[in-house]
């Protein structure tokens, strides 16, 4: 009697372990979804309305294909969001501003658990003159993006304190036009440098910081001459991974703006492209460790728990 009770526990213990796992695994389900236009006309009233303070259940925004001139911004007490066009060069969310910080812009993500897919999102302002003008500003945490455009001049994408993750984007810019102190890996985005400048601004500023930039099979493609990044605080943090440069970089890769170039992490691993030559490089740049490697390009760097994989199918 004792051993089928222990046998019994057993299989209890057992089956209950499987059962979280099958359940932390699952992607989640939406559970409502609203139509631009159609329930509401423009996208900000969409969220502004659409969607209950404190929500704690995934809502779609489905865009038709468009030219949207209007500003959202998601904010924190609104998780749980997906903003999802018809196809990123045909679902347009544009807005014109510039000088303004980051509190104007087409999209202002300060929520958690957010995701877009399929759309642009383009600074209209004066494409011709760098000044700043953001594009999207992403703070909230696990906040990814799929297929998507951020377009514009000077720090077009400002990708701050949270994990983050791209996938598929197009990003284009001239000067630090992905900024930010965020914990993201970008994967298999298009970098087009349509001027002179820098790519990166990472703004790490303590050794024991999580945040950095990995850019995993990215095409970085332009005009240039640019240079990968400069470092926006003293622990800057970026790397290229098997990435293709076209012949835009500039010789030495890498500023340190004024930063103590010991302390900054700056590295280019499997890159290809005639970008890629290492003549000239600054002889403060990075050689990581196949542990410091791995602990980077790794999903982990960004989603220990499985966040990415609970997302709903779209």
């Amino acid at each position: 009697m004792k051993k089928c009770i222990i046998v019994l526990i057993v299989l209890l213990v057992f089956s209950y372990g499987d059962w979280i796992l099958s359940t932390e695994a699952a992607p989640a389900s939406i559970a409502k979804q609203i139509s631009v236009p159609g329930d509401y006309q423009k996208i900000s009233d969409a969220v502004h309305d659409g969607v209950p303070t404190g929500n704690n259940e995934w809502i779609l925004i489905k865009v038709a294909p468009g030219v949207y001139t209007d500003t959202v911004t998601v904010p924190a007490n609104k998780p749980y969001v997906i903003i999802q066009g018809g196809g990123k060069d045909n679902t347009i969310l544009a807005w014109k501003s510039a000088n303004k910080g980051l509190a104007d812009a087409p999209l202002i993500v300060r929520a958690s658990n957010f995701i877009a897919k399929d759309i642009t999102f383009k600074n209209t302002y004066n494409l011709n003159e760098v000044a700043p003008a953001v594009a999207g500003f992403v703070q909230g945490d696990k906040c990814s993006f799929y297929q998507c455009n951020f377009l514009g001049v000077q720090d077009t994408l400002a990708d701050y304190n949270g994990r983050h993750f791209f996938s598929s984007c197009y990003i284009e810019g001239t000067t630090d036009f992905i900024f930010g102190d965020g914990t993201s890996i970008y994967q298999d985005c298009t970098i087009n440098a349509t001027g002179s400048g820098y790519i990166t601004a990472q703004g790490r500023e303590q050794a024991n910081e999580a945040s950095g930039f990995v850019f995993k099979s990215a095409n970085v493609i332009g005009k240039g001459p640019t240079y990968l990044g400069r470092a926006w605080r003293a622990y800057s943090r970026v790397l290229f991974y098997q990435s293709t440069f076209a012949d835009i970089i500039d010789p030495k890769g890498w500023d340190a703006w004024g930063n103590p170039e010991n302390q900054l992490s700056y590295s280019e691993v499997n890159c290809t492209g005639p970008g890629a030559t290492q003549a000239g490089r600054v002889s403060w740049m990075k050689n990581l460790s196949p542990n410091e490697l791995g602990g980077l390009v790794n999903m982990s760097f960004i989603d220990q728990e499985g966040w990415l994989e609970n997302q709903p199918s779209l």
